[in-house]
């Protein structure tokens, strides 16, 4: 037992290693330091002199023993210093995890030494002598970038329907239901959205018409063309689409819901869809269901492999028809900008694997971006669009980075892989609504709360009853009819579910709720500039691997 000047007298015998090392991260000892775990009987108080190391060195753990668990009150497992240090009693035993503490300690010198550097190169990039040559780039970035905008501006004019909405025009058509899309004016693009009456009951499908137009109404930014019909056209593709709406006629006529879910869900006409279950499918956060999405592709190309795999063809031809295929249903429902996007990107995806070349994302999301401006410039503008772009900005750009944050505390715990998929669904649904909440201000007036939480169960439910339909479509196309009572029955208890399903989440409050306002757009490319400078700039500081035996 010591006295408290030879403790002291022990401490003085390593003070000269203490202060070389700049001091220490852990004080081991066997009797606890005083008024922190000890007792007031001789043998059991603590040393004053431990009391002093801990305040001027301040380590992150001090351990200690000989205060047992069953000496009463005393004993206590952890206990916090006055000076911040970690009280340790290792009575028994007590594991010390040091590789987090290292993990954390490297991480924070990693973040001060990036810090660090960028401003280092910031200061370098306002502070350097700017040459002859510097002028020279900087003048030539300037013309290039001047340059593309004249460029854009002149196409932009060149494809826009500059004259007067009277008289008689050509106007292309997409009629769905009781009125129609009016896409081009004399092959020209309108400014504004633009739609006429199908006064003449025209079926679902695209139209090329001469048009008689006596008057237009504008109310909001939408146009509304009045006038008679001359005489049209119809797209070859007509006659595919009547067909199938054929086959959906004979099979679901009976279920008014699910006959609707069908036309819209695989050749995007929406007429039949009520405003009681848009509405519904909406505040659900389901919507994407309703409407030709990335969904549809993937699910086209799936399923022509998979079939084609039965068949035992190579795998080249095989990715090939499914290119073909993907080619001609993406026809069939119409190039829209959202769906033209999906189709780029799945196409660039087959011809990757018909290469044998690796898959890049990023590349085809840019490439299916420029493609469409060049069609379609005014697709900048289109809602569908955008919040496509959203979505697929969320799963590329934002999740890998949000995720690496879950991987390690969330994800690798869960041993159950449905669950652990369940999780990364929620994590990635919730990406995906905060990446397109501005759009939902902006456009819609509503803030999305928790409607991304009715994506784990509705996304699979909806997906199956997609293939069910698609797989109704292919057993009638190849005359195997015999077999629609089966399909049918399936269909109908799975969309039974996925119907109940909605109509439950349709009464769960606050999934999105009502702003009075549209959102100013300023606050729209202000929230976008915080979020991606979160996540390209932010975020990889708490997330790039780092090594901890490196200094």
């Amino acid at each position: 037992m010591y006295t408290e000047q030879e403790m002291q007298k022990r401490i003085q015998k390593v003070r000269k290693d203490i202060v070389l090392k700049n001091g220490f991260d852990i004080l081991l000892t066997h009797a606890p330091v005083k008024g922190y775990g000890d007792m007031e009987d001789l043998p059991h108080q603590g040393f004053q002199a431990f009391e002093d190391l801990l305040q001027k060195y301040k380590p992150k753990y001090m351990i200690h023993g000989h205060i047992h668990k069953s000496y009463g009150d005393a004993y206590k497992q952890e206990r916090m210093h006055s000076s911040g240090t970690k009280i340790i009693n290792a009575f028994d035993k007590y594991i010390l995890e040091m590789k987090k503490q290292r993990e954390k300690t490297a991480r924070k010198k990693y973040i001060k030494s990036e810090l660090l550097r960028r401003g280092q190169n910031l200061k370098k990039f306002f502070c350097m002598e700017i040459g002859i040559e510097e002028v020279k780039r900087a003048w030539q970035f300037g013309i290039l970038i001047l340059a593309g905008i004249v460029l854009f501006l002149f196409y932009l004019n060149f494809v826009t329907f500059k004259g007067e909405l009277a008289g008689e025009k050509v106007l292309y058509v997409k009629i769905d239901g009781n009125r129609g899309s009016v896409l081009k004016v004399n092959n020209k693009y309108l400014k504004n959205q633009a739609s006429i009456e199908n006064k003449k009951g025209l079926e679902y499908g695209f139209y090329l018409m001469r048009y008689k137009i006596r008057k237009v109404i504008s109310k909001n930014g939408n146009v509304k063309i009045d006038g008679k019909i001359l005489g049209y056209k119809e797209s070859r593709l007509n006659g595919v689409r009547k067909y199938i709406l054929n086959i959906f006629d004979e099979l679901f006529i009976t279920d008014e819901n699910l006959y609707a879910f069908s036309r819209a869900a695989v050749l995007g006409e929406k007429a039949e869809v009520s405003k009681d279950m848009k509405d519904k499918f909406k505040y659900t956060g389901l919507a994407h269901l309703i409407v030709i999405s990335g969904t549809h592709i993937s699910l086209v190309v799936i399923g022509i492999v998979k079939i084609l795999d039965g068949l035992s063809l190579g795998y080249r031809f095989k990715y090939l028809m499914a290119l073909v295929a993907l080619t001609f249903y993406c026809a069939l429902i119409g190039f829209s900008p959202g769906i033209l996007r999906a189709y780029i990107m799945g196409a660039m995806m087959i011809l990757a694997r018909i290469l044998f070349e690796q898959e890049e994302s990023k590349k085809s999301l840019l490439v299916s971006f420029i493609v469409i401006i060049v069609l379609n410039p005014y697709s900048l503008f289109d809602i569908s669009m955008q919040l496509s772009y959203a979505a697929v900005v969320a799963i590329i750009f934002v999740n890998p980075e949000f995720k690496k944050f879950y991987q390690e505390k969330v994800l690798d715990k869960i041993k159950n892989e449905v669950l652990r998929n369940t999780v990364d669904l929620i994590f990635l649904s919730l990406t995906i609504q905060i990446t397109s909440i501005p759009l939902f201000l902006y456009y819609f007036e509503k803030l999305p709360l928790f409607s991304f939480l009715l994506n784990i169960v509705g996304i699979p439910i909806g997906t199956v009853v997609i293939q069910c339909l698609f797989f109704a479509v292919l057993l009638n196309i190849f005359k195997l009819s015999l077999f629609n009572g089966i399909v049918v029955f399936v269909t109908e208890i799975i969309f039974k579910a996925f119907e109940g399903f909605i109509y439950a989440g349709s009464k769960i409050p606050f999934l999105q709720i009502n702003i009075n306002g549209k959102a100013p757009l300023w606050t729209v490319f202000l929230y976008y500039g915080v979020l991606f400078f979160i996540t390209l700039f932010i975020m990889p500081l708490f997330t790039a691997k780092i090594n901890i035996n490196e200094n």
